[in-house]
């Protein structure tokens, strides 16, 4: 499978995921309003269902995530270093206009950090609030006692808030991590560090691997219509950046 297919299977099995979240916070609300015996008969099964599913989304979506971040990694370098052992990225992917060397894996990794951090944090609104959502929903329908919750449907609803709560805690931690990459390569290129020199070789390589360390450990996929629709505003303010950096 090439880099693309990887990255298409994460982002759709997301996108399946994001449905059952919504099947499983309808039926919960469902159960807090109508706890009859009659609704609950139908409404169990169901919940059960779509919360291992939903579990087995996060599952199929962090593997092919990170085997697309394995291609991707490879792709990086090839373009940063001027090798042939990924696939080729399109002309303009990156916006940087360095020759091959670790100077600009450097530029490609500030910028990759830029638009990751601004995309990230966007998306963390909607995570945070389907948080806050489903935890009312799923505190009130523990303390409703006219609600016969089952040890499954206990079981599954525990299992998919732990879901739910991780997905978050990765892309805060996500965010953490790349701002601090970020910051320190922005540190290096305001100070001017010597590529050539062994101190500014580490701080590059270092930088590009925390980088990639922190997007395994995040295994989620960008919204891709997000993405377009802040690209062209990221793009400009990425060259205000690189105008500071005295990057060219």
């Amino acid at each position: 499978m090439s880099l693309k297919n990887h990255f298409d299977v994460a982002s759709k099995s997301e996108g399946v995921g994001l449905i059952l979240f919504y099947v499983v916070t309808v039926a919960s609300a469902t159960l807090v309003l109508y706890p009859k015996p009659e609704i609950e008969s139908w409404l169990h099964p169901l919940l059960v269902v779509a919360a291992f599913l939903a579990v087995g989304c996060t599952i199929v979506t962090n593997i092919y995530q990170t085997q697309g971040n394995h291609l991707l990694r490879a792709a990086q370098l090839s373009d940063a270093l001027g090798a042939t052992v990924g696939e080729r990225i399109r002309v303009g992917y990156y916006n940087n206009p360095l020759s091959p060397s670790l100077q600009r894996l450097a530029v490609t990794t500030l910028e990759n950090t830029f638009f990751s951090s601004k995309i990230v944090s966007i998306m963390l609104y909607k995570k945070r609030l389907k948080i806050v959502i489903y935890s009312c929903i799923l505190l009130l329908l523990l303390t409703c006692r006219q609600s016969s919750t089952g040890w499954l449907l206990l079981l599954a609803q525990t299992l998919f808030s732990a879901d739910l709560i991780l997905s978050w805690l990765r892309m805060e931690r996500f965010r953490y991590r790349i701002n601090r990459v970020h910051d320190s390569l922005k540190q290096f290129f305001l100070q001017e560090g010597n590529i050539e020199k062994s101190n500014g070789m580490a701080i590059v390589l270092v930088a590009f691997t925390d980088y990639e360390c922190a997007k395994d450990e995040a295994a989620f996929p960008f919204n891709s219509d997000l993405f377009d629709k802040m690209n062209p505003i990221l793009s400009k303010q990425w060259e205000d950046i690189k105008v500071q950096l005295n990057i060219k």
